[in-house]
């Protein structure tokens, strides 16, 4: 079995889904797997701040990054303006 599919099945483990695998699989290929661990350690950081976002709202500082983060120049949320017509 291929390192993808065992990140498939963390996945649905962490999202509290069946992962059509046994648990014992799972983290006995964690124990010999440093690339997996690692994966998993990343995926559990990010749940951890979108739940923590999501739980208090999302922070002033937070959202005015977002664009920058985004690479993006207007707010989120804005269209740019379009090419300015001549007034007659």
């Amino acid at each position: 079995m291929r390192c993808a599919q065992f990140r498939t099945a963390l996945s649905a483990r962490l999202d509290g889904e069946p992962s059509g695998l046994p648990g014992i699989r799972l983290d006995k290929h964690l124990t010999r797997c440093t690339g997996c661990r690692e994966w998993l350690e990343r995926a559990e950081r990010l749940r951890d701040q979108v739940s923590a976002v999501t739980a208090d709202g999302p922070s002033e500082a937070w959202t005015a990054g977002l664009p920058a983060r985004l690479g993006v120049d207007a707010p989120v949320g804005h269209a740019p303006e379009g090419p300015q017509t001549a007034e007659r």
